[in-house]
């Protein structure tokens, strides 16, 4: 279902005391869509967490008519918006080209998900406004999240991201698809810091009153702080060998908020960055984006490393691909480079009063910044590995 609805009141996400929206609050554009779509009007809309910086997102919710339940997300082509980050890009070979989720709803996954077990929400409806917003109507995905599986499980579902990866490398036809798929994501997204957070300042590094801060000094101290810095000074050597391995289509997002169990099918969502990456990419998101935000608590790291690890490289050969496992770890361990930009963020933000996670949620200081040390320990581990792989396989120019 597809339509273009135009009013004269503008889209405006306006919160009651309760946390939902009242209906003096729900502008005509939404009104009509949920009558629309769900066919009546006496529809309850809740707000959803989000990046409350991100400025294509204009809003999530939860519509609920009886026993029906839906999420609507609101996309504009925001590339400038004030006290917002992750700004739009109207390049679509950005990872940020604001219009590419909705242009994948409608198109649908490539065959070689599908055909892995792996679904979208079902789509119930976008809509085209006025004002240059889409609005993509799915049906709620009720299932078990990510960070509420097993490390066993997370194997499992491991192995059918490998098997859709695997046949997307031995079968590029999804290049063909009508969707602007991103392309260099890591590298674009290490370029432009600003569209991250706008607390990301690289001077940081070199600041010692800055490391010296309580919970810097308590939680980054020592080796982990000379591990850490080399690292991110070194992050653009860790996108290079990750762009001379094989390539495949990635989500380039996965983390367990955005992994789902519903009706026995692994559910993906939120496919903004869809594109082009490389072999191991996705998973060494995943892992290494389950503790950062307190998700799941960072001492499951090695055996979740180890088991989803494992499960990927079964799934790519049981799609038929020829898995190189150095070249499929060496993917996954790039990945420790896209998180260097929290460090400046830490060392910045170590003197705050509060601190919060993504979806603007509150935390304690010392439990965040324990947690983060742990997940850096790992990624420079990851980091070490990294090297002596891409020394290995790519002798000529892997050293930096």
């Amino acid at each position: 279902m597809t339509g273009s609805l135009r009013y004269d009141m503008p889209f405006r996400c306006l919160l009651s005391r309760e946390g939902e929206l009242s209906d003096t609050q729900i502008d005509a554009e939404l009104s009509a869509e949920a009558h629309t779509v769900l066919g009546r009007d006496d529809v309850m809309f809740t707000p959803l967490a989000h990046g409350q910086r991100i400025g294509v997102t204009s809003g999530v919710f939860r519509a609920q008519a009886g026993d029906t339940r839906a999420v609507v997300k609101i996309v504009a082509p925001a590339a400038d918006v004030e006290g917002k980050v992750w700004r739009g890009s109207h390049d679509p070979a950005n990872y940020r080209f604001w219009e590419r989720e909705a242009l994948f709803y409608e198109a649908g996954q490539p065959q070689a998900y599908t055909d892995a077990g792996i679904a979208l929400p079902d789509l119930m409806g976008v809509f085209r406004r006025g004002g240059g917003e889409i609005s993509l109507w799915m049906r709620d995905v009720s299932g078990n999240g990510g960070a509420a599986w097993t490390v066993q499980r997370t194997e499992e579902r491991a192995r059918q991201l490998g098997r859709a990866q695997g046949t997307c490398l031995l079968d590029d036809g999804w290049r063909k698809s009508a969707v602007p798929f991103s392309r260099n994501v890591l590298r674009d997204y290490l370029d432009t810091p600003d569209a991250t957070s706008p607390d990301i300042d690289w001077d940081m590094l070199e600041n010692s009153d800055a490391w010296d801060t309580r919970l810097m000094r308590t939680h980054f101290g020592g080796q982990l702080r000379e591990d850490v810095l080399r690292l991110c000074r070194e992050r653009y050597e860790f996108v290079r060998w990750g762009e001379a391995l094989p390539h495949t289509l990635c989500h380039h997002d996965l983390w367990p908020n955005n992994v789902f169990e519903h009706d026995g099918r692994l559910v993906l969502v939120d496919w903004a960055f869809a594109g082009e990456g490389w072999v191991g990419g996705d998973i060494g998101n995943f892992v290494s984006d389950t503790a950062l935000d307190l998700l799941r608590p960072s001492e499951e790291l090695p055996a979740l490393d180890e088991g989803v690890f494992r499960g990927y490289v079964q799934g790519l050969r049981d799609a038929g691909y020829d898995a190189d496992e150095k070249a499929v770890r060496l993917g996954m361990c790039v990945m420790a480079a896209k998180w260097t930009w929290l460090i400046p963020v830490m060392l910045t933000r170590a003197t705050r009063d509060s601190h919060e996670v993504y979806g603007s949620q509150a935390v304690d200081a010392d439990r965040l910044y324990a947690e983060r040390a742990n997940v850096f320990r790992m990624l420079v581990a990851w980091a070490a590995q990294g090297r002596a792989l891409a020394a290995e396989l790519f002798p000529a120019a892997a050293q930096p």
